[in-house]
């Protein structure tokens, strides 16, 4: 699908990479953190979930990021909103 896959920034200014290969999401920012693993899948609009977890943030753990064409915008299940870099 790679319907995620591309450079993003979150609401804080972090530019982020996703890359994707057979519905699996590798995430990395460019700060260094990451990367981290997911799997994207499809449920009418594309979903991917990802494990946050890496000790720098507490309660990571697994989010899932619904992806929004018509914003160009991923909303993750932590409220968090990525926009297309």
């Amino acid at each position: 699908m790679n319907a995620f896959q591309g450079t993003w920034k979150d609401q804080d200014g972090a530019t982020i990479t996703v890359k994707e290969e057979n519905n699996k999401a590798t995430v990395t920012y460019n700060n260094g953190r990451g990367p981290f693993n997911g799997t994207e899948i499809e449920l009418g609009s594309p979903v991917v979930n990802v494990d946050f977890s890496d000790g720098s943030v507490p309660r990571a753990g697994v989010q899932a990021g619904v992806m929004n064409f018509a914003k160009d915008t991923i909303t993750w299940s932590n409220e968090t909103v990525w926009k297309r870099a």
